[in-house]
């Protein structure tokens, strides 16, 4: 059985050309060797009335980073049903040197300084997955 981050590392792989170059399983089993794997997840309240210029920052982010950024393996941002206001992302990079590398690029820092205003607390926490299931 796979680990939990691996699961979640399979699922960023499908459709970003990865399993193209090894095969899937061996992918997962040298991702989980590796064990350099950093998995974070940001919650964020959000100015009610910045809402949707802050959601516009946060797609053009994420799907940029996505797309130009090796390391950064998924994101996955949801908002609560209770509170929109309130969002919570699931990063998963690479190793350290994937997110020290997110962290300082153009479209990270235009993320982060366009939605200074807008952001009313932050709070990122380093976790490690005990399990994660999905059917595929």
């Amino acid at each position: 059985m796979y680990s939990a981050i691996t699961t979640l590392i399979l699922l960023a792989m499908i459709g970003c050309g990865e399993k193209d170059k090894m095969g899937i399983g061996e992918r997962i089993n040298k991702l989980d060797k590796e064990n350099e794997l950093i998995v974070q997840l940001a919650e964020l309240q959000i100015d009610p009335t910045q809402l949707e210029p802050y959601l516009e920052f946060l797609k053009d982010g994420i799907q940029t980073s996505i797309e130009t950024e090796a390391g950064v393996l998924t994101f996955y941002s949801m908002q609560s049903k209770d509170d929109p206001s309130k969002i919570t992302i699931v990063e998963i990079y690479e190793n350290q040197k994937a997110y020290e590398s997110h962290i300082a690029s153009e479209h990270f820092l235009k993320y982060k300084n366009g939605t200074l205003h807008m952001v009313d607390s932050l709070k990122l926490t380093r976790v490690d997955p005990v399990i994660f299931a999905s059917k595929e």
